[in-house]
């Protein structure tokens, strides 16, 4: 016979009164070891006693349930122990399986107290004893444990194959198996399942809802606004700081308890708010009086990234507008110069010429042969020949091919004399026969052309192609080509080319004719060539600055789409030219963008060969990837899901509480004088920051951007000068080491600036009537604009000597706006060409090491001030904003790789840390009587269970503390300026105390 039991609350909560009962006389059953009952008035002795024991099992059932689901809570088993109890656990089950197991040792020590009495029969309930493996997993298969109730807050336990057994006298009368089942509103499930989710949420990459979403989120706006601070010119070396990521780590940790629990450790809260408190005046200036402190920053604008920055920093998500800008100038530099354009309108006046012919027979033919002499004669060999003669002149009638047009037409009656004459041989005698006959032909010619020879020109048809005076810059536009194509093709008249179509004889060939060009077409296609340059550098396109950050987007390639979608209207090709200028005009224009679609080409794949290094190079330093970073720019707008509101259970509204030690996982060690729970002394959490392309300069770009033919080791003209600025603006004092260093670094700056300038020189010398001397004057005078060694080279660099060069030379020479213009392009030109030679390029070595110099001397120096109070000094300085803050840092998208529309620079964090104890408490009740509690708690402990009731506890598995690690990227894009962004202590990669071990 088989009997369920239920017992349930009503639909208030409320649990019966007879349940009240139960669990009172449960208790008197845990103090007495029998019960005695009246007679119950039907039914025979063995049935009452044995339904008495039965309904007493349910409470005990239900005690053994709520007091397992405390102890497992309070002890959880996260990792089976390989022990005979452990075994029984299933790895992927383990705190399921041993909370079964715990209610199975509980409720059977509960039965073996449980008996009843009446008319000498005594009954009792039991549950097999478990001392093996095997035993302990049938233990386990007899509990079913499920979430139930309200919510899933309450517990549905159902103990299988209760055994109830009467005697009498001590002999067994009867058995009876019965499973109970019971609902407890014990939340044990419904926190062990939160916590689950915590510690995966935890541990989440960025691709899910957890820790390195959150701190993502959190990271980005502080990193965004310190580096446009500091690109702004605010006293930053380091834009994210380690003590900024263990904010966002600790305030996305909060976050996801909130997410999880629906609320977060309190303690936690407040430790957040003072830590950020403390990195607050930390960002103002370190060690520094606030007063002092805010008296700095007032001169540059600055806020620290705990107060609401206003110094016109970009969101990831803002647009940036990138532009073909100095692409088309490169362009241009191809095509639009004198020789570029001589062989553009030389195509476009240039025709392709041909003579093309008709036969038509009117009458007579060639003879027959000639009949032999006699018999016997013998043919040896025979000999044809012909005479042609003009008979008359005709109209030509001949078929010009498509695309060709006739130049001039002639037509010719020939009559052409036929002679026939044979050898003939016999013995020794030779004979000759002759036959003639007359044939009269009609022959038509004509001299084609084509107005196509290689140019780029869209085919049109040109008005008045070959007459005289078509051209709107004068001279014979195409009137000139029928002459030579005549001369070329036409060697001995017409008469003798329609002879020899008569007689078949005629060798048609095609000559390319070029006409004479008027001498200002260069100028004229030059100033139209430089409208369209304009135009043509205003095209942009807008695309968010974290995709360019991430090499998300592509702007070169957009750039390209756009202009070939634009193609059509900046080429402007009429309908029918008016002239062959405006033929070599359109053909220029062609060809210009041409030139710039090439380039942009170029860059394009430019850009996916920086993105292949930029990965290679955030891998080698961090392990991150451009994938990863990208998911990143994409995580910080991911919505989190929210935690429900306080659910209700079976026995009132479930309220949870977190708490945590350490509360605030701190990058500093602590110890167990603080946080009992903590061994000894370890570190909560431990950080690592990378900057890709921190300071010193060269190491990271110019591994990435490996192209230069400067070769490595060395750093471009326009890094080093900025480097040499930046020592030039640190007060040296008494620091040798720096005036040293600044001396060969100058002299190595000047040295690549002569390197520049000598070409310079050499090239103003070749495009003018200047003499070596005078170009040399032209170059120094227009240099002496900058008055130091370091300006000068940052002016080569960002391309300004070269348009101011060309402004003198155009003013000493007279020259002509259309030869400056040329001039400046050949400079520009020849700069980007001797920039990337090695004689041009200072060393890196040295330039890092005056940067180093530099940044150690400025800290110094500001600290040294701020600890003497020195208002008036701390004010001058802060106005020369020091050398550090001149330093170039991060990757300029720049020629020649790409074009310079942003320099950016990556910065990957990873976080590892690790709660001592983490413990989250349920209560259910009303809030005037609270109910029961369950506190589950996570910590590094072993987990014993006397499975066998030998009075010691064996080893059932093992706890463990929450754990995790938090990966993200942050990639900030700022414009096209010398200063960039990034961390300028010298530091690239920044870890904490204890990395990469946290605990």
């Amino acid at each position: 016979m088989r009997c369920r039991v239920s017992l349930a609350a009503d639909r208030r909560g409320r649990v019966p009164f007879a349940v009240v009962g139960v669990l009172l006389l449960v208790s008197s059953l845990t103090l007495a070891p029998t019960l005695s009952t009246e007679p119950a008035p039907n039914g025979t002795a063995v049935e009452r006693t044995l339904n008495e024991v039965s309904a007493v099992s349910t409470t005990a059932v239900r005690d053994g349930v709520a007091t397992a689901s405390r102890r497992a809570a309070a002890a959880p088993v996260v990792e089976p122990a390989d022990t005979p109890a452990g075994r029984a656990l299933r790895d992927d089950h383990a705190f399921r399986d041993s909370l079964r197991l715990r209610v199975y040792r509980h409720v059977r020590s509960n039965l073996e107290r449980l008996s009843a009495h009446s008319d000498g029969v005594n009954a009792t309930a039991s549950l097999p004893a478990a001392n093996s493996t095997a035993e302990y997993e049938r233990a386990i298969d007899r509990v079913t444990v499920e979430r139930a109730g309200d919510n899933d807050t309450a517990l549905r336990v159902t103990v299988e194959n209760i055994t109830l057994t009467a005697r009498r006298g001590g002999e067994v009368v009867t058995h009876r198996v019965v499973d109970r089942t019971v609902v407890v509103p014990t939340p044990v499930l419904h926190v062990h399942d939160q916590m689950t989710t915590y510690e995966q949420r935890v541990q989440n990459g960025l691709t899910k809802p957890g820790v390195s979403q959150r701190m993502t989120a959190r990271i980005y706006p502080i990193a965004w606004a310190r580096g446009y601070a500091q690109f702004g010119g605010a006293p930053i070396e380091n834009v994210i700081a380690n003590r900024h990521v263990s904010l966002a780590t600790n305030g996305a940790l909060l976050g996801v308890q909130r997410s999880v629990f629906g609320r977060s450790d309190p303690e936690g809260r407040q430790a957040l708010t003072e830590a950020t408190a403390a990195v607050g005046v930390n960002d103002i200036a370190a060690g520094s009086n606030s007063r002092l402190a805010s008296e700095i920053l007032d001169q540059v604008n600055y806020r620290p990234a705990s107060q609401n920055i206003t110094t016109g920093a970009r969101q990831p998500d803002e647009p940036l507008r990138v532009g073909v800008n100095g692409t088309a100038d490169a362009a241009y530099r191809q095509v639009g110069v004198p020789d570029a354009l001589n062989a553009t309108a030389r195509d476009a006046y240039t025709v392709r010429a041909s003579v093309v012919t008709e036969r038509e027979r009117l009458y007579g033919g060639r003879p027959d042969r000639p009949d032999p002499p006699g018999p016997d004669w013998r043919f040896v060999r025979e000999i044809e020949g012909s005479d042609a003669s003009i008979v008359d002149s005709v109209d030509s009638g001949v078929s010009v091919p498509s695309r060709w047009h006739a130049l001039e037409r002639w037509g010719r009656t020939v009559e052409l004399t036929h002679t026939r004459r044979v050898i003939w041989k016999k013995g020794n005698n030779v004979r000759h026969t002759r036959a003639q006959r007359t044939e009269r032909v009609h022959v038509s010619l004509a001299l084609v052309g084509r107005h196509r020879n290689g140019s780029l020109a869209p085919v049109r048809g040109i008005e008045r192609a070959h007459e005289s005076g078509g051209s709107p810059l004068g001279g014979e536009n195409l009137a000139d080509v029928q002459g030579k194509a005549a001369d070329e093709l036409l060697d001995g008249g017409r008469d003798r080319a329609a002879k020899d179509v008569a007689l078949e004889e005629f060798e048609q060939d095609t000559v390319a004719v070029t006409g004479a060009r008027p001498d200002s077409i260069h100028t004229w296609i030059a100033r139209d060539l430089r409208r369209l340059r304009e135009r043509v550098r205003d095209i942009a396109v807008s695309v968010d600055r974290g995709e360019v950050g991430t090499f998300q987007s592509n702007p070169s390639r957009q750039l390209r789409r756009t202009l070939r979608d634009r193609r059509s209207q900046l080429v402007d090709a009429p309908r029918t030219y008016d002239s062959a200028a405006d033929r070599a005009r359109v053909a220029a224009r062609v060809a210009f963008l041409d030139a710039v679609d090439r380039r942009l080409g170029g860059h394009a794949e430019n850009h996916s060969t920086v993105a292949s290094g930029i990965d290679d190079r955030l891998g080698s330093l961090s392990g991150g990837s451009l994938a990863e970073l990208r998911r990143a720019l994409t995580a910080r707008e991911t919505r989190v899901p929210r935690a429900r509101a306080t659910p209700t259970g079976p026995a009132g509204p479930v309220r949870t509480r977190v708490q945590a030690q350490p509360q605030y996982l701190t990058l500093a060690s602590v110890g167990e004088s603080e946080f009992p729970a903590v061994d000894g002394t370890e570190h909560p959490l431990v950080a690592r920051n990378v900057n890709v392309f921190s300071v010193p300069y060269g190491n990271a770009a110019t591994t990435v951007l490996n192209g230069a033919t400067g070769g490595r080791n060395r750093v471009g003209l326009g890094a080093a000068a900025k480097t040499l600025a930046a020592a030039r603006e640190t007060e040296v004092g008494s620091n040798t080491s720096l005036d040293e260093r600044r001396q060969q670094l100058r002299t190595e700056v000047g040295r690549a600036n002569g390197v520049v300038t000598a070409a310079f020189a050499e090239r103003v010398r070749a495009e003018t009537d200047a003499g070596p001397s005078e170009s040399e004057r032209i170059v120094d005078d227009a240099m002496d604009q900058w008055g130091t060694t370091a300006a000068r080279g940052m002016a080569i660099a960002n391309d300004s000597a070269a348009h101011r060069i060309a402004e003198v030379a155009a003013d000493r020479r007279g020259l002509s706006t259309v030869e400056q213009d040329w001039l400046r392009v050949r400079l520009l030109r020849t700069a980007t060409t001797t920039l990337s030679t090695a004689g041009a390029r200072p060393p890196e070595g040295l330039v890092n090491r005056t940067a180093n110099t530099v940044r150690e001397t400025a800290r110094s120096r500001v600290q040294s001030l701020l600890a003497n109070r020195a208002g008036a000094e701390v004010e001058r300085v802060a106005k020369r904003k020091l050398g550090t803050r001149a330093l170039p840092a991060g990757l300029p998208l720049a020629p020649p790789f790409l074009p310079w529309y942003a320099t950016v620079n990556i910065w990957w964090v990873t976080v590892e840390g690790t709660y001592a104890r983490f413990s989250v408490t349920a209560s259910h009740g009303a809030p005037g009587t609270p109910g029961e509690t369950v506190r589950y708690v996570r910590e590094r402990r072993a987990v014993h269970l006397d499975a066998d009731e030998d009075g010691s506890g064996e080893l059932l598995g093992h706890n463990r503390r929450i754990t995790f690690r938090a990966d993200t990227g942050v990639a900030i894009v700022v414009p096209p300026k010398p200063r960039g962004v990034g961390d300028k202590d010298g530091n690239s990669v920044e870890t904490s105390a204890g990395w990469p071990d946290p605990g």
